[in-house]
């Protein structure tokens, strides 16, 4: 019998990757045990000797890193995803632009921890971008952003909640910068508002995957699944963009 394959995913595939594993084990008789987490600290994991057999991750670094190290193959960019806000439903924040929401000191907003959490990293980015359009408010942001999601110790997020929405409603932040991919469980929600940052504020996020080495055949089986176009139709389903959109360019 062959044994399961373990896959390292990023948190944020989770709702993705559920059907897409059990419709891949079903097809193709091959079990996964999938470990959801932040990518930073699952790289790290790998390469203090985690016996895993394919890593998705939440950006580009981390699988680059594990190949420049010789722990895994070529990786594969297989999907996209961009930053969002949720913030509390209340007049004081969302009668105000976004961005002056973000900066009021009245209100904590909260990321995702930057190393552990590719998630925190987008975010620190969109800081550098305000930082750029508007000298002096990304570092205001930067050092008032605390990062309460993704680190080591991290908090358990209860079924159909995310982070930004857990982290609101139980008191501790009150503006969370997260991904856009949560979107259908944030929408619709009424005490939660949602933010989509225009042009020239969006940030982008790559995932990618990696075989790691010694490449098992059935590692590369998945991967393939992950790029076909079925494999995809899960991801966008999911408010991720498909890979053949990133090479059509849209």
């Amino acid at each position: 019998m062959t044994d399961p394959l373990r896959l390292y995913a990023a948190g944020s595939l989770r709702l993705a990757f559920a059907p897409l594993l059990a419709t891949f084990s079903e097809r193709y008789a091959v079990d996964v045990i999938p470990t959801f987490g932040p990518a930073g600290l699952l790289s790290e994991k790998m390469m203090h000797g985690d016996a895993v057999d394919i890593f998705a991750s939440a950006n580009c670094a981390h699988p680059l890193r594990l190949k420049a190290l010789g722990l895994a193959e070529e990786p594969t960019v297989f999907t996209r995803n961009h930053l969002c806000i949720v913030m509390r439903n209340v007049p004081e924040l969302t009668t105000q632009s976004w961005l002056m929401a973000l900066l009021d000191p009245r209100f904590v907003l909260s990321t995702s921890t930057p190393g552990s959490d590719p998630g925190g990293d987008y975010a620190f980015e969109l800081f550098e971008r305000i930082e750029r359009l508007h000298r002096g408010w990304g570092n205001q942001l930067r050092d008032k952003a605390k990062p309460l999601v993704g680190g080591a110790l991290d908090h358990a997020i209860p079924a159909g909640m995310t982070a930004g929405s857990y982290l609101i409603r139980t008191g501790q932040s009150d503006m969370h910068i997260g991904y856009a991919s949560y979107l259908p469980l944030l929408l619709n929600q009424p005490d939660l508002h949602v933010v989509h940052l225009p042009d020239p504020y969006r940030i982008d996020a790559e995932y990618m995957l990696a075989v790691m080495k010694p490449a098992r055949r059935e590692a590369r089986l998945l991967a393939n699944y992950l790029l076909s176009p079925e494999g995809q139709g899960f991801l966008v389903n999911k408010g991720f963009a498909s890979r053949f959109s990133l090479q059509n360019g849209r």
